[in-house]
């Protein structure tokens, strides 16, 4: 249970270091660029630095795809926690879970049946619900709609493709290394990224203050990845409960964070979005 409340707490503090990070007018890309190679520092020192026998041509390339993928959607994240809230934000992350579900229904032939099509359905609703909200889009723009939805999609697919090479390319003792190289991919990748970004010196810009932000996204970011992996092992649970109870977790937890300390704005609308969320995630968890 420990894993997972450190899976929990984590993937919270994920939205809150970059709502922090907003607001103190911090570089963004440079936080996430640190981030991930702390996260990739961390994975080796549980595990081991890889050598060439390590590194298996099998999952290499989904690897390096995915790497990439994450640090474009940690941006993605990065907007939409400073645009829409962490509480909407929290949402459209976790209700994702449904796109890996499709996906395993059409690739993998998973048994599906009205019960489980009717939690896709609620899921997309509570998205939608939990991202409308058209004072905020008046104040500022249609990112906060768009950013929110951009993530659902975005998630899903990386969780598809994580799930495709766990099931067809993964042995459970390459799970950390596989890890660890995601998380170096894409650290390479936001340095190359760095090269051909426009930017100039940020008029008083703290690199203190970056430093330590990417230092704490990193540790946490890890912890995420390290505390459901760690679930999932300790198999306490059914996998599908440990899922359900991790998003379930993240939800609540996030918007309590939004609410108590960052004074989050949330209309009828979006409260009955959340409200409907932990339902969904309930109900996909027994199907």
């Amino acid at each position: 249970m420990i894993y997972l409340l450190l899976c929990v707490m984590s993937t919270a503090g994920i939205m809150v270091v970059f709502k922090i990070a907003g607001r103190q007018n911090l570089d963004t890309f440079r936080i996430i660029v640190i981030n991930y190679f702390v996260a990739a520092a961390l994975g080796f020192s549980i595990d081991k630095f890889p050598g060439r026998g390590d590194i298996s041509a099998e999952w290499l390339p989904m690897a390096i795809i995915i790497g990439i993928l994450f640090i474009v959607m940690f941006f993605v994240i990065a907007l939409s926690t400073q645009k829409a809230g962490i509480a909407v934000t929290s949402v459209a992350s976790k209700m994702s879970v449904v796109i890996p579900i499709v996906f395993s229904i059409f690739y993998f032939n998973e048994p599906t049946g009205i019960l489980k099509i009717t939690g896709i359905i609620m899921a997309m609703i509570a998205v939608f619900m939990t991202s409308y909200n058209r004072e905020k889009s008046k104040k500022r723009g249609l990112q906060v709609i768009y950013l929110p939805l951009l993530l659902f999609l975005g998630t899903g697919i990386i969780d598809s493709l994580i799930k495709y090479t766990q099931e067809v390319k993964l042995t459970r003792e390459s799970t950390i290394m596989f890890s660890s190289i995601l998380f170096s991919i894409s650290a390479v990748t936001g340095v190359v990224f760095s090269f051909f970004r426009r930017t100039g010196r940020r008029k008083n810009e703290n690199y203190l203050k970056v430093l330590i932000a990417g230092l704490v996204l990193g540790i946490v970011n890890f912890g995420s990845l390290y505390g459901i992996i760690m679930a999932l092992d300790s198999n306490f649970l059914d996998s599908s409960i440990i899922f359900g109870i991790n998003n379930m977790g993240v939800v609540v937890l996030s918007v309590i964070l939004a609410l108590a300390f960052f004074n989050e704005k949330l209309n009828l609308l979006n409260k009955a979005g959340i409200a409907l969320s932990i339902i969904t995630i309930i109900f996909l968890s027994y199907l």
